[in-house]
């Protein structure tokens, strides 16, 4: 057993004084273990620990390899006297302890002997009594070795039963624990001064790549760098921080100084890069400088990954380095991968954030770069410092980092592979007479078509030497290279078992990595770069135009990553080639585009529509002087092309015999729409798309109606396919559905437009017969015969963020699924006609009762859902239809908007109704009334599930309904489905309603005044972009989930963040589906006040401004936004009454 006081000591002081205090623990714990291995009552002479040769070996092995067992007593000598106890001296010049006890001393670590060598001053100095306080003391301050085992021994009882073998075994134990707690110690000592110190030159770096550029997406993102030149302000980080892409960066120091960050170079190749910062700026830190130490690295060095670990400011990761020739590691083609060169690796298991760290020794040298890691094995990899140690070299000198290429990847390989490959011997030993620690040559792994080397060298040749010199690794081959540009080189190299020798023409590396981008539409085009090319195995030059974001080319959710061939029939093999071909092409021309994935070589044709009414074009050209891209404006703007051009005239369409569906089919149109930026809840990189019915032609003015999960807001480009034909369409009003209209002109004469006859006084009840008439994808018709399965609340629920959802309306569910894109539904009809010899035949017709639509939600989960629903014509198209018309006959745009009672409801069965008092007259009416009016024994009521806030807040909160009324009677009128709500508030010569409702287990009557419905109209007539953020007024979906007694959300007007753009400056600080209240300390109210201080202020690049935002709960927040106008001019959109978006930049 332990003495009680090991117990009481141990806890108490390593969870404070850890640090100084483990030594003298470790120096006390082996004194217990030896008192309490030799208890004894007797001191005997020192004679009685000489060797004894009758010892048996039984028990010689069992006491010495576990000190701290108790004694057997088969061990203790008959001639042991515990009643005569007496004190001896031991000592330290006594054989046992000179020759067997006293262990060698500490060898200190070569990296480490500067902390750990002896103090000069107390060389040779008399230690004080061991076990004595004073002695602890004087371990703790001067003693970088511990003592030898006698000073332990010197001054215990000696048990004679005890063989001398335990007695010394257990003292050797005993002091090596504390010498290696005391090297621990000395060796954690020397890490804590080596990171105070190294600490001042690490800097948390928080950056944002502005544009979507080659292998890397926009965004934020945070990562670490190192200060390898105080004096110039140069920081190394990697490759991917720097980045390729245009980037915004901010250097965050230990105290928490903040200073902006330029990049000034990045490896076309290998992952590094540097930053520089204006030193003046770091006003209250004396900077550290890191030595970069690439030589100082090897196989068990104990390393620490010091940097911003998780997103933590400062993480600090210890381990030891395990590998030196590690390949570099994959991420996976389309992104940014190394490659011809070692990566290091070790166990530290670092993740996000770490990115540019320094790994380092215990003297604070650099030795590699954090780089990336593997969470599947928690391994770390690190990049060697050779290449990036010349880099640096030369921007002190002022000298361009020159990198030459073969286009070609090698890879390393052990001799006994390459003997495989057909290396002879007689190599392997002259590359190993050359270098004795060579292990392996390099092979080609792959040359890229149209390289230097390529048809010259093949993957699995053995390169041998370059001009002359043996390699048996990168760094050599890559010295030669990086100074030999536009040179030749000489090769030796092995192919199976035959030597050869070839000249090849160094490229230069920085020539295919693109510094350049074209911003139209909203797309990004560029050059193929290198990595790109690479990954996909395919040439680099004249292969097309890489597109890193599709902006104007995603009609088909297509988002990146693919290679555009030609445009309006012309090729298009690089950029320049591609910038000529859309000087000719005007705004909203719809052009032919010919695309292809990386690394394949089919290609696709798609129809693209050119965009300047929504984006402005602009060609980027990176500056490594400055750090910034330079902006210059592409194209002077081409006048719009008119949606009145007069088309070519076409041959007459054969007739074709007419049957009674073919004006069904006639009359449907499939509407394809791209959102060009996030609004009103929907995200621009989703697919739109639906089928449309033509409703009106009314004054040669056409009118398409489609449901809003096709056409989510007016802000969007439309593509209408009528008769096989594509036309652009423009939103004319939005409210339940999206209302369209298109110029007759532009489509052939021979194109014959009808409108079929529609029913609007049709109720549909259950079992009724109906055929829907649709479109699938490939725009074939569906004809499909059904009947009503049910009749009710279509179902939705509110969305995240806020965005148009159908609420309290009657949804049509058929008996029989329909497998297409949308359409109609029709009611067959039997006609009796005279014939011309006057007999009477039977005519089938058709008549449009409702359409066949899109309803979309969100799950549980937030994701989105679709399914399919039927909506009655005459309750909810035609109002709209009838206002629109009038417009387009008076020109009047002051029609009065739909009403609402601005509540939703949900269904109630009766039964739960009864439960809640209904008497059992009413149950006895409603029973009866479905089954007239529904055709259904299955009763619901509508219940108030919500009310919501709005605008008008006097008569809201005089309308006194709430949530769990059952409505019963509207004006006397029993109320037994949704239409009949629709029915009243379609009434508008009724300025109040008298409801009959069900609360409490009471009837009651009150006043209901309808209220204007803020959805319908003109949902989002402007659009303001500022800061990468795009707002627009508030809209009703938004209002429906803001908190009841809200005072800070504005419920009309106002300004909503409908969303903001990657790699924005407000990202992470406005947030969308939030109202900015708030801006540079003035209140604004709308859109108006919001442009009208913009104009005045005229903030500078790089200023910050305070943004106040109240969130749907009534909860402010007060952020700063830094403008940048370089890469995020502040511009105004306008839907004119046409129709058409025209922007202005602020």
């Amino acid at each position: 057993m332990w003495p009680p006081t090991s117990f009481c000591f141990f806890p108490s002081c390593i969870s404070t004084h850890y640090l100084v205090i483990l030594p003298l623990l470790c120096i006390s714990l082996a004194s217990d273990i030896l008192r309490t291995v030799f208890r004894l009552r007797t001191r005997v002479p020192l004679s009685a620990l000489s060797p004894t040769p009758t010892m048996p070996s039984s028990h010689s092995s069992d006491a010495s390899s576990c000190p701290s067992a108790p004694p057997s007593s088969s061990l203790s000598p008959s001639s042991s006297s515990p009643s005569a106890p007496r004190n001896i001296a031991i000592p330290e010049t006594s054989s046992v302890y000179s020759n067997i006890i006293r262990t060698p001393s500490l060898t200190p670590d070569p990296d480490t002997s500067f902390r750990l060598s002896a103090n000069p001053s107390t060389t040779g100095a008399r230690s004080p009594p061991p076990n004595s306080a004073a002695y602890f003391n004087h371990l703790r301050v001067h003693s970088p070795v511990s003592p030898s085992p006698s000073s332990f021994a010197k001054q215990l009882p000696v048990d004679s039963s005890l063989p001398k073998e335990s007695l010394i075994g257990a003292a050797a134990a005993a002091t090596a624990a504390a010498q290696q707690a005391i090297l621990n110690h000395n060796r954690d000592l020397a890490w804590d001064k080596t990171i105070e110190r190294i600490v001042k030159g690490i800097v948390s770096i928080k950056a944002s790549a502005v544009r979507a550029f080659d292998t890397e997406a926009s965004g934020d993102y945070t990562a670490t760098g190192f200060v390898v030149d105080k004096k110039r302000g140069i920081i190394l980080s990697n490759r991917h921080v720097v980045n390729p892409a245009p980037i915004t960066a901010t250097a965050v120091f230990v105290n928490y100084e903040e200073v902006s960050l330029r990049p000034i170079y990045r490896d076309p190749v290998h992952d590094f890069g540097f930053f520089q910062y204006d030193t003046d700026k770091v006003k209250f830190l004396d900077v550290e400088e890191i030595e970069l130490r690439p030589d100082l690295a090897k196989i068990g060095l104990s390393i620490k990954v010091v940097g911003n670990d998780s997103g933590e400011k400062l993480s600090i990761l210890g381990s030891t380095l395990a590998r030196l020739d590690r390949a570099a590691p994959r991420y996976g083609d389309d992104s940014y991968e190394d490659f011809n060169t070692f990566y290091f690796q070790a166990a530290t298991g670092t993740s996000g954030g770490s990115s540019g760290s320094p790994v380092l020794n215990i003297a604070g040298k650099a030795i590699a770069l954090n780089a990336g890691g593997s969470k599947r094995s928690a391994s770390s990899f690190y990049l060697p410092l050779d290449r990036v140690v010349r880099a640096l070299a030369c921007l002190r000198s002022g000298l361009p980092i020159t990198r030459g290429t073969l286009q070609v990847e090698f890879i390393h390989r052990s001799y006994d592979e390459l003997h495989r490959l057909g290396l002879s011997p007689e190599i392997e030993a002259k590359c190993r007479n050359w270098n004795v620690k060579s292990n392996g040559l390099l092979t080609v792994s792959r040359v890229l078509p149209g390289g230097p080397a390529y048809g010259l060298l093949e993957p699995g040749d053995i390169l041998v030497a370059c001009n002359g010199s043996i390699l048996d690794s990168f760094v050599p081959l890559y010295e030669i290279l990086d100074e030999s540009i536009g040179s030749e080189v000489s090769l030796a190299l092995y192919r199976g078992k035959q030597s050869f020798e070839c000249s090849v023409v160094v490229g230069d590396l920085h020539a295919v990595t693109p510094d350049r981008f074209a911003e139209i539409g909203g797309a990004i085009f560029h050059d193929l770069s290198y990595q790109q090319a690479r990954s996909h195995g395919m040439p680099v030059f004249n292969q097309g135009v890489y597109v890193a974001f599709s902006g104007m080319l995603n009609w088909n959710a297509l988002t990146r990553n693919f290679l555009v061939t030609a445009v309006a029939n012309k090729p298009s093999p690089n950029l320049a080639a591609m910038l000529d071909i859309f000087k000719s092409i005007p705004d909203a021309q719809s052009v032919p585009v010919r695309y292809r994935d990386l690394g394949q070589s089919r290609e696709t044709v798609s129809l693209v529509t050119v965009d300047r009414h929504f984006h402005q074009d602009h060609l980027y050209v990176r500056n490594d002087s400055t750090g910034v891209w330079d902006r210059e404006k592409l194209l002077v703007e081409s006048p719009r092309l008119s949606l009145e051009t007069e088309v070519d005239s076409m041959e007459e369409e054969d007739g074709e015999e007419e049957d009674a569906m073919s004006i069904l089919r006639d009359s449907l149109v499939y509407v394809n729409v791209r959102l060009p930026f996030s609004v009103n809840g929907y995200a621009s990189l989703n697919p739109y798309y639906g089928v449309g019915t033509l409703v009106s032609l009314e004054n040669n003015f056409p009118i398409i109606a489609v449901d809003r999960a096709a056409v989510p807001s007016e802000a969007v480009d439309i593509r209408l396919t009528i008769r096989h034909y594509y036309i652009p369409g423009r939103v004319i009003a939005m409210d339940r559905l999206a209302f369209l209209t298109f110029n007759v002109n532009d489509l052939p004469s021979s194109v014959k437009l009808r409108v079929a006859e529609f029913d609007p006084d049709v109720m549909l009840k259950v079992k009724d017969e109906v055929t829907v008439v649709g479109l699938n994808s490939s725009h074939s018709v569906i004809e499909k015969s059904s009947s009503v399965s049910a009749l009710g609340d279509i179902g939705t629920s509110k969305c995240n963020p806020p965005r148009f959802r159908f609420m309290n309306i009657e949804g049509i569910s058929l008996a029989d699924s329909v497998s297409c894109d949308g359409g109609l539904m029709a009611q067959k009809n039997l006609e009796k006609i005279e014939s011309a010899d006057g007999t009477l035949q039977t005519r089938e017709s058709y008549k449009i009762i409702g359409l066949w639509t899109n309803a979309s939600s969100q799950n549980a989960q937030d994701a989105d859902i679709f399914w399919k629903t039927g909506i009655h014509f005459g309750m909810y198209i035609k109002p709209t239809l009838d206002r629109l018309c009038k417009h387009a006959a008076t020109q009047d745009s002051t029609q009065p908007k739909l009403r609402t009672f601005n509540f939703e409801t949900s269904a109630v069965s009766l039964s739960v109704a009864t439960g809640l008092g209904l008497r059992a007259s009413r149950i006895k009416m409603f029973t009866k009334l479905a089954k007239t009016r529904l055709n259904s024994t299955n009763v619901s009521l509508l219940n108030v599930f919500e009310k919501f806030p709005h605008a008008n807040k006097a008569v809201n909160d005089s309308n006194d309904i709430r949530s769990g009324d059952i409505v019963l009677e509207i004006d006397g009128d029993p109320i037994v489905r949704l239409l009949d709500l629709e029915r009243h508030l379609q009434d508008t010569t009724k300025s109040v309603y008298e409801f009959t409702i069900l609360r409490d287990g009471l009837e009651q009557t009150i006043e209901i005044r309808p209220l204007p419905d803020m959805s319908s109209g003109v949902v989002t007539p402007k659009i303001v972009q500022w800061s990468g953020a795009f707002l627009h007024e508030t809209f009703t979906e938004a209002v429906e989930q803001v908190a009841h007694g809200s005072k800070l959300v504005p419920l009309s007007r106002g300004v909503y963040v409908g969303s903001v753009s990657y790699g924005a400056p407000a990202l992470n600080n406005v947030r969308p589906a939030q109202w900015i209240i708030e801006i540079d300390g003035s209140s604004v109210f709308d859109l108006d006040e919001f442009l009208s201080i913009i104009r005045q202020r005229k903030w500078k690049d790089g200023q910050f401004v305070r943004v106040k935002l109240v969130n749907r709960k009534d909860v402010t927040s007060v952020v700063s936004v830094q403008i940048d106008e370089r890469y995020w001019p502040s511009r105004c959109l306008v839907r004119g009454d046409d129709g058409l978006w025209k922007h202005e930049e602020l």
